[in-house]
């Protein structure tokens, strides 16, 4: 019995730490993704010298 308790809790271990690796992984490829699509719009704006692509991409994302 007590190494049936030590096998749950190795695996409910196990399964925490993959959770909180996945998360962190996720949140930090979606900061890259929308900072990489930021500094593109930013571009655009600059270079169109309005704020028309901005409202475009707001658009796009909702």
């Amino acid at each position: 019995m007590p190494d049936l308790f030590t096998d749950i809790l190795i695996y409910i271990g196990i399964g925490i730490i993959t959770f909180t690796i996945g998360l962190i992984l996720g949140y930090q490829l979606l900061i890259m993704h929308y900072t990489r699509r930021f500094m593109i719009v930013a571009k655009e704006c600059s270079d169109a010298d309005s704020v028309v692509p901005i409202v475009d991409e707001l658009q796009r994302e909702t």
